[in-house]
């Protein structure tokens, strides 16, 4: 062996020893360009990245936060929040931007712990991500600005780091009015679900309103120069009596969990449970007191990381009779690992000491409110107009749909005549060619209804009424609790289902006219189902 292959070999089999005991630890940089994709569709939603930037501007001791959604010179959405809080150094505004930023937060009161709500929800909103900052301390406006698109050319994380030029002075100035503050600009907002700059106003506008609601003492908050007012779904606190809710119960409950260390921690839990009032059902519509919003509102360190939860309990899913229940789960930040909130801060998922703590606590002060609910419930209609537009497109559409025929008079006496013969004929060609018959000289209305049959009950029930079939959907059973409730908001999901079970119905009402033993057989079939979605979806 040559003396110089010798000592590469010696090197090579040295290096190999070295980092076989650990003593040569190398770099391991991502690749920027795979990575900065990834992260773009990390699974933020456009409020939970915008409320994810605001926390920033809380930490910072902001009095007044403003955020303008608007459209730019390329018909893009362009978002700005606008704060006149503390403001940031040069080093602070380095870490800011930075994935993990090392920046120092006190677990207890802060917000944006995690290090990574600036960055991270800037790139799941926009592409480029632009920042102008000044602290009480400095006469020096500081700029910072990501650019995905540089940072895929060069695959490698990189930013503009400098102090702002004569225009963005000028404009900081006339934004932030005050010695220190801060201002984050969202350009080429591709991250964004709303196309229209109108829609996804009023989602921040409602959205805000209620996930800061318990700063608005404190802090102003404007949307395009409107000042959003606190919006609190226990109810508790409006000020129209009719409107207002009916406090339930409020404790605090010490839980207990082991951590990763096994060792065993304690925290305490503030949970408020509320009745919302009795209303007009087109105001309660309009309020929001529907299945959707059944269940709690999750408050960590005093602001809302999710809406509408409803923990997994036995005997406690989304009903017509907890329409006007509303409950209130708050913690510190110090329990973040027990109660599972992950750094986007949108939801939980509590270790299993805490949730089975709560449930013993609070699940039958649920089910005494659904209780006390049900008393009171007759048919629902609470939810009934989600299902209308379904019966228009039906009504509209069926004269060319498959229908139940209608079933013809015996007349002369009950003498069969030759057309009598014909149209038996005629069945029977049907009958053999399966031709499904259809409705003869009228058109089948469809209605909709919303009825209490159990649990156990169908899925639906379905009635001839004249010219209308009317289709009752079970509310109690898991399918239309699972399916329909918790897609209310999704008129297209709503629809389809309402098409589906008027299929079924239809060809129901058909087998009826027939004969008994089709019936029968049409009725098993429409239980088996039912009951095999029960199960599967219990």
């Amino acid at each position: 062996m040559a003396k110089k292959e010798k000592v590469l070999t010696q090197e090579k089999v040295s290096k190999e020893n070295n980092i076989m005991k650990g003593e040569n630890l190398v770099a391991n940089e991502p690749n920027a360009r795979i990575l900065i994709s990834a992260l773009q569709h990390i699974g933020y939603d456009d409020i939970s990245a915008i409320a994810d930037i605001i926390d920033n501007s809380i930490d910072a001791n902001a009095t007044e936060i403003k955020i303008f959604i608007d459209k730019d010179e390329n018909y893009k959405i362009k978002i700005t929040i606008v704060d006149n809080g503390q403001g940031m150094d040069m080093a602070t505004l380095d870490e800011a931007l930075k994935l993990g930023s090392n920046t120092i937060h006190e677990d207890i009161a802060d917000l944006g712990k995690f290090g990574m709500g600036l960055s991270t929800a800037g790139l799941a909103l926009a592409n480029k991500t632009i920042v102008l900052t000044k602290n009480a301390e400095s006469s020096k406006i500081l700029k910072s600005k990501t650019d995905v698109n540089i940072i895929k050319e060069k695959n490698k994380f990189v930013k503009i780091l400098e102090g702002a030029n004569e225009e963005e002075t000028v404009y900081f100035k006339n934004m932030v009015k005050n010695d220190s503050g801060t201002i984050i600009i969202l350009e080429d907002c591709v991250g964004i679900k709303s196309s229209e700059a109108s829609t996804l106003k009023e989602k921040v506008v409602k959205n805000v309103a209620r996930v800061f609601r318990n700063f608005m003492s404190k802090t102003a908050f404007y949307v395009n120069d409107i000042k959003i007012e606190p919006d609190d779904p226990l109810r508790l606190k409006v000020k129209n009596d009719e409107l207002k809710g009916t406090l339930f119960s409020e404790e605090d409950y010490t839980v207990k969990w082991k951590d990763k260390n096994n060792e065993e921690k304690n925290g305490s839990i503030h949970i408020k449970l509320s009745v919302l009032p009795e209303c007009d059902a087109n105001i309660a519509r309009k309020m929001g007191f529907n299945m959707v919003n059944q269940g709690f509102s999750i408050l960590r360190n005093n602001r809302e990381i999710a809406y509408g939860y409803l923990p997994k309990w036995d005997g406690i899913a989304r009903h017509p009779d907890l329409n006007r229940f509303r409950g209130e789960i708050s913690f510190s930040s110090e329990m973040d690992d027990a109660m599972g909130v992950n750094f986007r801060k949108n939801g939980i998922d509590m270790v299993d000491s805490i949730n089975n703590a709560l449930r013993f606590a609070i699940s039958p002060q649920i089910k005494t409110i659904r209780s006390r609910g049900r008393k009171k419930a007759k048919v629902s209609t609470e939810e009934r107009e989600d299902h209308e537009n379904a019966e228009k497109m039906l009504n509209k559409m069926s004269k060319i749909l498959t229908l139940p025929k209608a079933k013809k008079e015996v007349r002369n006496g009950g003498k069969h005549t030759k057309e009598d013969e014909n149209n038996e004929q005629q069945e029977s060609q049907d009958k053999n060619g399966r031709i499904p018959n259809k409705t003869q000289n009228i058109s089948a209305i469809a209605q909709f209804e919303l009825i209490h049959m159990g649990e156990t009950g169908d899925i639906y029930r379905a009635e001839q009424i004249g010219k209308k079939i009317v289709i009752s959907w079970n509310v109690d059973h898991p399918f239309y609790q699972k399916f329909i409730a918790e897609n209310l908001d999704n008129k297209n999901v709503i629809k389809i289902a309402d098409f589906l079970i008027y299929t079924l119905a239809s060809a129901q009402i058909q087998f009826m006219a027939d004969d008994d033993e089709k019936s029968t057989i049409m009725s098993n079939i429409i239980s088996t189902m039912s009951t095999n979605m029960r199960n599967l979806l219990s």
